[in-house]
């Protein structure tokens, strides 16, 4: 479920290769640096329905959960991996025998470590997940399910560490709370209903509020999965498990008064060894035998316990819980850094309370225009306008406790060999935003409530080549079908060069350009935002209004608007 899947025209990269066993046909990425003699992590994905056919392409490698195994913006592995992304049309029973072949091959003949083999799905991907554990259920290491239930015999999993991801609204995963209930009882855990917050005691779960079935990127982008499952070998000796016996979370608190907390230990296959009690990431005590428990007096604030239980042949499983003290925000500092006129602005506001800070802003018309205060304290952007401004912020904190005080915010003249971009608007009204172009910025943004705007960094620069630094204009992904020939205005204060990023496909889908792009110089080299690619062309104008026709993307068979980058001549 990615925004303009079909005209993806991912090129991939040489240790991609595509290959097939039997029926299946998959795509193998072999990374580039093994060591000899040395042994590595096996990856295995299964996609979402519905393939177009039983053909692999590299079309199955841009998923989210398998760019997490491989961040191929960077093209870097935080640990180099097998990863196998097999294609199919309908269903993945039939396809699991030969897919276990392909992984007992990368053992025997190359160096797959036969310990560290993980299987993560989405959607349909997500069920062959919960089947092909249950049909190996001592084969894998661990196992990453997005947007589906669970069916099948949990006695066969229960001790399979598995991480259950599910969007609050996705009607194909509506039963998976209940379900990994279940299995935690099978685990010892008695009380749960399902909570995303405990820890220690397997399936993991994240439910993530206002998502739907398109978790698959949410889950993968903003919690640490592959860290997680690189965590868990399997030499067959299980992991023990552990968790507090408390059942609310966080857990409330005077200043002064002593907490008690009782914790569960076992160990399905051995004995546990010993429990290590840490306040703040500081080792408090060390609890030898049952009943486990833990008194602690908590600080202001938030105290993050944590419990790991280390079973009697070595292998360990952590729980952590909150106790929380009232504290009321504080905003430490009420001083901005200077900012410029034409410069990227970007600076995080310091405070501290209770849980994690919200921000907002009383009154927007007090923000310089272009600069955003995003919720986690993050002000920037890049604003034209010069002068003092005096900003009403608010921090709210996890009790709903809040904070008001005034920022003040300087914007100085623009600094040499920037270009002031003004009067930046569409024929239709619609005003565009300024940013510096870099490694990790999208190319577009989207003005409708969408999986490209929930998502909005899923498309990222990750190959700028000579324009990193320049001001650029990201338009909006919505208006790619424009064909109005004076669509695009803005104002420039010097001589400069427009460069137009067009977007290139070459590969599975061809693209054309516009008939107006002729009258520009096509640069060298392309521009890359993960999966996609721009060819650049340029072309000189003087001080003064410039104005650009429509993408007309739809005409010339591509997904995404053009941007536009400025240079000072």
């Amino acid at each position: 479920m990615i925004l303009f899947s079909l005209a993806i025209d991912y090129k991939g990269f040489p240790e991609w290769s595509l290959n097939k066993k039997d029926s299946t046909e998959y795509a193998l990425y072999t990374p580039s640096n093994l060591q000899p003699g040395s042994k590595y992590p096996i990856a295995l994905f299964m996609h979402g329905c519905c393939g177009v056919d039983n053909h692999v392409s590299l079309r199955n490698a841009v998923d989210p959960p398998v760019r997490m195994w491989h961040q191929f913006g960077a093209d870097k592995q935080d640990i180099p991996t097998y990863i196998i992304a097999p294609a199919t049309l309908r269903g993945w029973a039939q396809h699991f025998k030969s897919l276990k072949e392909v992984m007992d091959d990368l053992v025997a003949n190359h160096q797959g470590d036969p310990q560290r083999i993980y299987v993560c799905g989405f959607s349909m991907g997500g069920e062959g997940t919960f089947r092909i554990i249950q049909q190996y259920p001592d084969y894998f290491a661990a196992a990453i399910t997005m947007g589906m239930t669970f069916r099948g015999d949990s006695l066969k999993v229960k001790d399979l560490p598995i991480w259950a991801n599910q969007g609050e609204t996705d009607n194909f995963s509506r039963g998976l709370r209940k379900q990994v209930a279940a299995i935690r009882v099978l685990n010892g855990l008695t009380a749960d209903t399902g909570s995303t917050w405990i820890e220690g005691v397997n399936p993991r779960y994240s439910n993530f509020k206002g998502v739907g079935h398109g978790v698959q990127w949410d889950a993968a982008s903003t919690q640490d999965l592959t860290g997680w499952a690189y965590s868990k070998i399997n030499n067959g000796n299980k992991y023990p498990i552990v968790f507090f016996e408390n059942s609310d979370y966080p857990i409330h608190a005077e200043a002064g008064k002593p907490v008690v907390l009782n914790i569960t230990a076992s160990d399905p296959d051995g004995s546990v060894n010993k429990v290590e009690m840490y306040s703040n990431h500081v080792l408090r005590t060390t609890l030898n035998k049952a009943p486990y428990q833990f008194t602690l007096t908590p600080v202001r604030g938030d105290n993050i316990i944590e419990a790991i239980a280390y079973d009697n042949n070595g292998k360990k499983t952590n729980a952590s819980t909150i106790i929380i003290v009232n504290m009321k925000p504080v905003l430490s500092s009420k001083t901005l850094p200077v900012a410029n006129a034409g410069d990227y602005y970007q600076t995080r506001l310091p405070a501290t309370g209770n849980g994690p800070i919200t921000f907002s802003v009383k009154d927007k018309s007090t923000v310089p225009k272009g600069l955003d205060l995003y919720p986690d304290g993050t002000l920037e952007g890049l604003t034209n306008q010069e002068g003092v401004f005096k900003i009403n912020i608010i921090a709210t904190d996890d009790d709903n406790e809040s904070i008001h005080a005034v920022f003040a915010i300087t914007v100085k003249g623009k600094k040499k060999g920037d270009v002031l971009i003004s009067k930046l608007t569409t024929s239709e009204g619609k005003e565009y935003k300024l940013s510096k172009v870099s490694i990790g910025q999208v190319p577009n943004f989207n003005s409708k409530d969408s999986l490209l705007s929930s998502n909005p960094n899923e498309i990222t620069f990750s190959n700028v080549g000579g324009y990193e630094g320049l001001t650029y204009i990201q338009t909006d992904v919505n208006d790619a079908n424009k064909s109005t020939e004076n669509f695009l205005s803005f104002e420039n204060d010097e001589d400069v060069v427009v460069y137009v990023a067009y977007e290139k496909l070459d590969k599975i889908v061809t693209s054309t350009v516009p008939a107006w792009l002729k009258a520009f110089k096509k640069e060298e080299g392309q521009i890359v935002a993960q999966y996609r690619y721009f060819d650049v062309y340029s072309r000189a104008y003087k001080k003064g209004n410039v104005m650009l026709p429509g993408a007309d993307a739809a005409k010339n068979s591509v997904g995404l608007n053009y941007f536009v980058m400025i240079k000072k001549k």
